[in-house]
């Protein structure tokens, strides 16, 4: 999982670029705000989103591939793995793309494939 926050001001000062943001409450505008730097508050709390949306992502992928978590842990090491190496560390069954993902996802429900 990669979760970025990008900082675009200098890009759209230099392309006139003006960009207003109505919002209410301290950090509503914490990813919609792509023309400021991050302030400590926020990059703290971005920090532990990002942190979070990981922790919920390996939970899943641990539970999916019956493995534990601190087992999914040790394989997936929070990296990018090819589909080769993916498929060897046990993290996914079969390399394809999405038509491959569909066809499998419909062999198991046991719905035609047309």
């Amino acid at each position: 999982m990669i979760a970025a926050k990008f900082n675009l001001g200098k890009l759209y000062e230099k392309i006139g670029f003006n960009k207003e943001i109505l919002s209410r409450g301290r950090y509503a505008e914490l990813t919609a705000a792509e023309q400021r730097p991050l302030r400590s508050d926020k990059a703290e709390l971005f920090a532990k989103s990002a942190q979070n949306a990981y922790k919920q992502f390996r939970d899943k992928a641990a539970f999916s591939r019956s493995m534990t978590v601190e087992m999914m842990e040790e394989v997936a090491q929070g990296r990018v793995w090819t589909g080769k190496d993916a498929v060897s560390r046990g993290l996914v069954d079969a390399i394809g793309g999405l038509s491959r993902a569909v066809a499998i996802a419909k062999q198991k429900a046991n719905i035609p494939q047309d």
